[in-house]
């Protein structure tokens, strides 16, 4: 839907630019403008959507598909990226859920936002909620954020995020705190709090690694990237409900890293 109104709108100026003006050899010129024009109703589109999705439940399917059609449009068309997927049997279509990956750039929840065709949440940092329309979409989302400059702040959102996950509503978590290190693709922190909410929600978890995405900030927009995400088998709540949280975290923290370690070998 969002791919579709951005190529839409660029071939709708080329058009109409060249019926006015009639100089085929600015087409290219036109085709700049129609690529801006093409965010510029993508963002429209967007807002238009806000009043709605304030409507209605954070699981709701159309709020989804609109979020899902924007992830897709931005790896595709504003990062140039071309991901393959393997291991996307394992994701549960319904039951109380929480993913946790890797994290090297700010394309990455993007990333998992297409693949995941189930309702999914994530946890962006404080700054990013506070973006205009952004800011909106991610509330309607159920989205939690962190705010690293208030603990009290941050323990009253993870109340609210629990009731999201339980509520059916998949929560994206990278449980590094952030990008710390943008060369190294493995996970490199292990923040046990990151797993109290699939503790406290009784959620089962889900990993996945990401690789390529370090290289993203050398190669985009202008040369493609290629991501590989590894969705690892399901890791059910009942195998890992005796394990304290930093156990959780050194669990996920060798299943995650393994094919990246893999990789490197190779």
């Amino acid at each position: 839907m969002i791919t579709l109104i951005f190529l839409l709108t660029i071939a709708a100026t080329i058009y109409f630019m060249n019926l006015w003006i009639g100089i085929l050899w600015l087409i290219p010129l036109w085709f700049i403008l129609g690529y801006g024009l093409g965010i510029l109703m993508v963002v429209f589109t967007l807002a238009l959507h806000l009043p709605y999705n304030n409507m209605t439940k954070v699981t709701d399917k159309y709020q989804y598909y609109v979020t899902r059609s924007t992830a897709f449009f931005y790896n595709h068309f504003m990062m140039n990226l071309r991901i393959k997927v393997t291991g996307l049997e394992n994701v549960p279509n319904d039951g109380v859920l929480t993913i946790y990956g890797n994290h090297k750039s700010y394309a990455d929840p993007f990333i998992i936002l297409e693949i995941i065709k189930r309702p999914t949440t994530f946890t962006p940092k404080m700054g990013v909620y506070k973006l205009p329309i952004i800011g909106s979409w991610l509330k309607s989302m159920g989205a939690f954020p962190i705010d690293r400059s208030s603990d009290r702040n941050t323990a009253k959102a993870m109340v609210e995020a629990i009731k999201v996950v339980k509520d059916g509503m998949a929560m994206l978590i990278f449980p590094e705190g952030g990008i710390k290190d943008r060369t190294d693709e493995k996970m490199v922190a292990m923040r046990a709090g990151a797993y109290r909410v699939a503790a406290k929600a009784q959620a089962d978890l889900l990993p996945i690694s990401i690789l390529g995405t370090t290289d993203i900030k050398h190669r985009a927009p202008f040369r493609k990237t290629k991501i590989e995400v590894i969705i690892h088998p399901l890791v059910k709540y009942d195998t890992v409900k005796d394990k304290t949280t930093s156990e959780m975290a050194d669990y996920m923290f060798k299943i995650i890293n393994e094919p990246i370690e893999k990789k490197k070998k190779n």
